[in-house]
């Protein structure tokens, strides 16, 4: 467990010389909706690492859980990090990339990857979305709305629904109300948009204005729904992700090679 009330998993063999990736979940999600990139990381030989928020991933929800807001959970993943290996790979999804995006600000990785990203409140164009009710923590979403919206109408939606969690409506709102500015930070990085996406939420253009603002790598990925780790007709996401990795891993030894 983590000072914060998160917990921090860590893959037990060392599988090689390649970097440890740290995997950081999004709204309503835990560590659990990574477990097969997680297997297939490890077998590719990285040492994988994946964070619980508080009140997610099984953990219970802490007193005013529903307050707890995107800097928080930044926190949490701040942590992380720190006691990774030095210069970790990092990779968030949706509401995880920004506070992934805000845990990274000051703190030394080798690259970033923001899959389906939540967008900073400080990029430009960006589009506020309606706040939710607050005062207590905000339900997870139906089958429908998570088969339609999350999992592109995946028929096997079912069986995910009963790992998701309720979120707090002031992180949720943090991301709706544009709250939460970050400051891009010189770094390798990847921005994957899924293209069976959510047009409130991630509207035409706006992943690709992610991937500007950061200064990083942009892949559309057209069959991939909003949760690509669970369901990727084609594996198309991985693939992406596992190629950057590579290429990412590839440039580092030869920069380390050139030191010596």
């Amino acid at each position: 467990m983590l000072p914060s009330g998160g917990r921090l998993w860590t893959s037990t063999r060392q599988t090689g010389n390649k970097p440890v990736v740290l995997l950081v979940h999004g709204a309503y999600h835990g560590a659990w909706c990574y477990a097969k990139w997680m297997h297939d990381l490890l077998q590719e030989g990285y040492q994988v690492a994946a964070v619980d928020w508080p009140g997610h991933g099984g953990l219970p929800a802490p007193t005013g859980y529903e307050n707890l807001d995107i800097p928080y959970f930044a926190k949490v993943v701040g942590e992380c990090i720190d006691q990774l290996p030095a210069r970790p790979i990092v990779i968030g999804h949706s509401l995880g990339a920004l506070v992934l995006a805000v845990a990274a600000e000051r703190r030394d990785i080798t690259g970033m990857a923001l899959l389906a990203p939540s967008p900073p409140g400080n990029m430009p164009g960006v589009a506020a979305v309606s706040e939710l009710p607050t005062g207590k923590p905000y339900p997870p979403p139906s089958l429908e709305r998570f088969r339609d919206i999350y999992m592109g109408g995946a028929e096997n939606a079912e069986i995910w629904l009963p790992s998701l969690c309720s979120e707090s409506p002031c992180a949720l709102n943090d991301r709706y109300n544009l709250r939460i500015s970050v400051n891009p930070r010189p770094t390798e990085g990847l921005v994957l948009e899924a293209g069976l996406e959510d047009p409130l939420r991630h509207p035409l253009g706006q992943d690709e204005a992610v991937a500007a603002f950061f200064g990083y790598e942009y892949h559309h990925l057209p069959h991939a729904p909003h949760c690509m780790m669970l369901h990727d007709p084609g594996n198309a996401a991985y693939k992406a992700l596992s190629n950057w990795l590579r290429r990412l891993w590839i440039k580092s030894e030869q920069e380390g090679s050139a030191l010596v």
